[in-house]
């Protein structure tokens, strides 16, 4: 239904130096989820919910059989917060 990929690299301080964040199945086209890539550059472990919660603006994804946009967006939320504590641990 949705798919997540997160990179990070930390600062010696331990923030995000850079952050890359992919979705797949949120538009016609892999997307990279920017403003959650924004929200998080420069900052630490604690803003990774907060971040993630922008990971669906600006997608389009399509309904199909197996969930609807909202629920796809929903999806990609979580997944997104999941790996980014995946990729911060």
């Amino acid at each position: 239904m949705v798919a997540v990929c997160a990179l990070v690299k930390k600062g010696p301080d331990g923030s995000f130096e850079d952050v890359r964040i992919g979705l797949t199945n949120m538009g016609s086209t892999p997307l990279r989820a920017s403003a959650a890539e924004a929200a998080l550059r420069g900052k630490g472990a604690d803003a990774i919910a907060d971040a993630a919660e922008q990971a669906a603006e600006g997608t389009d994804p399509p309904g199909d059989l197996n969930a609807t946009p909202d629920y796809k967006r929903h999806l990609a939320r979580v997944l997104t917060r999941r790996a980014l504590e995946e990729a911060a641990a």
